[in-house]
C-alpha cells in the first residue's frame, strides 16, 4: 500500500472506524486519515480520544445530509463503517432514524465517491441473509450449543457455514433490509455509475474499544456485566444459552481491509462473507466459561425464555471465498478476543463504568 494513501472512514469514531483509523495511521505514517463521525453513540468521545494525531483530522457532521459532503477533501479510499449496528434497529426505534443512519448516508458517500473517483468499501452485515431460511438449515442440540448438521444439501451451505450464494429471499430484519438495501444501491453505482467498490458481509466482530449493548457488540457487553457486577440474562431459546456466532478479532478485520486495499483488482466489484468462522465459535453457554476462565469473575446468569424478534439459532461463516481470492483467514482465536477486551477494560474502567 502506498505511504501517502488519503483514506475517508464514516463512522470514524465508532468502534470499528476507530480501529481502522488506529491500524492504518500506525502502519503507514504518511497516510492522511479522515474520520467522519457525528459523536451521537455512547463512547464515541473516548475512542476519539485516542486518535488523536496529527495525521488524522476529526470531521464532525450529519452524513444523512447531503450538503455535508460539499467541503469534503478528495481522498482514494472511502470506507463505509457508519451505522445503527442493533438487529433491534427500527423494531423498537423509529423507522426513519434506522433509514437515515443506515441509507440515506451510504447513499451520499456513494454520490460522493463517484463525483470525486474515490474506491468504496462498505462493512454490511451478516444479517442480510434471511432468518427464517438459516433457521431451516437441520439442527442439532449438544451439551453447550445448537450445531447444524452436517452435509446438508441447501445451496450456499457448507460444512464451514454460510457463503455468498446462501438464498437471499426473505425476512431479515429492518436492521438487515437496510443493509440489503445499501448492498443492492452499491451494485447498481457499479454497474451504472461505474464505481469501484468492495461490500463485506461482517459476522460478528468483537474486541476493544467496543462499547457493547445487549443487542449489539455481546463479547463486550458480556465482559462488562461481570466486571461491573451487573445482571446478565441468558434470553430465547428455552433460557439455554446455546444459541451460536462465530466471532472475529478487530484486529483480524483491519489486516483483512487493508488487504482488500493493496489487492484492489483482485476483489474490486465483489461481495465477501467474513467472519471468524466455525473454529472461532461459541455459544452463549460457552462464552460465560470462557470468561469465567480468563477473568475468574463468576456471575449469577438467569434464564428469560422469551424469544426475541429477529434473533437467530446459529450463525457462522463460511470464509472460502475471501481465503481463495486475497489467503485470508482469521489469525486471532475467541479466548485472545476475551482476553484483549478484558485488559482493555480493566485499563479504562473508571471511564467505561458510565458507558456499560
Amino acid at each position: 500500500m502506498k505511504q501517502n494513501l488519503k483514506i475517508m472512514i464514516a463512522g470514524g469514531c465508532g468502534f470499528v472506524g476507530s480501529s481502522l483509523a488506529h491500524h492504518f495511521i500506525h502502519k503507514y505514517s504518511k497516510s492522511k486519515i479522515y474520520i467522519l463521525d457525528n459523536l451521537m453513540r455512547n463512547g464515541s468521545e473516548i475512542n476519539l480520544n485516542r486518535l488523536k494525531n496529527k495525521q488524522i483530522v476529526f470531521i464532525k457532521g450529519d452524513l444523512s445530509q447531503k450538503k455535508f459532503f460539499d467541503n469534503l477533501p478528495p481522498c482514494d479510499i472511502f470506507i463505509d463503517a457508519a451505522a445503527d449496528p442493533s438487529v433491534l434497529s427500527g423494531i423498537n426505534s423509529p423507522i426513519l432514524a434506522l433509514i437515515r443512519n443506515n441509507f440515506i448516508t451510504t447513499i451520499n458517500a456513494l454520490e460522493w465517491c463517484v463525483r470525486t473517483n474515490c474506491k468504496f468499501i462498505f462493512l454490511s452485515s451478516s444479517r442480510v441473509y434471511p432468518i427464517r431460511n438459516l433457521d431451516s438449515i437441520p439442527y442439532f442440540e449438544s451439551e453447550t450449543r445448537f450445531e447444524w448438521t452436517e452435509n446438508t444439501d441447501i445451496e450456499g451451505f457448507s460444512n464451514q457455514g454460510i457463503n455468498e450464494f446462501f438464498d437471499l429471499e426473505g425476512h431479515r430484519s429492518l436492521y438487515g433490509a437496510s443493509k440489503f438495501s445499501s448492498e443492492l444501491f452499491i451494485q447498481e453505482f457499479g454497474e451504472f455509475k461505474d464505481l469501484k467498490y468492495v461490500i463485506n458481509r461482517c459476522g460478528m466482530i468483537a474486541g476493544p474499544w467496543q462499547m457493547g449493548k445487549v443487542d449489539q457488540g455481546i463479547v463486550a457487553y458480556w465482559l462488562s456485566c461481570h466486571i461491573f457486577k451487573k445482571e446478565l440474562k441468558y434470553l430465547g431459546f428455552s433460557g439455554s444459552g446455546k444459541q451460536v456466532r462465530d466471532i472475529l478479532h478487530i484486529y483480524d478485520l483491519c489486516n483483512l481491509i487493508e488487504k482488500q486495499i493493496v489487492n484492489w483488482s483482485l476483489v474490486d466489484n465483489q461481495v465477501f462473507n467474513i467472519g471468524g468462522g466455525i473454529n472461532n465459535s461459541l455459544s452463549l453457554l460457552e462464552l460465560t466459561r470462557l470468561v469465567n476462565r480468563v477473568t475468574g469473575i463468576y456471575l449469577p446468569i438467569s434464564k428469560d425464555k422469551n424469544q426475541r424478534r429477529a434473533d437467530i439459532r446459529i450463525y457462522l461463516t463460511d470464509n472460502t471465498k475471501i481465503k481463495d481470492t486475497l489467503g485470508w483467514e482469521p489469525s486471532l482465536d475467541t479466548e485472545t478476543v476475551i482476553s484483549d477486551t478484558f485488559e482493555w477494560i480493566k485499563d479504562h474502567k473508571k471511564e467505561l463504568r458510565g458507558i456499560f
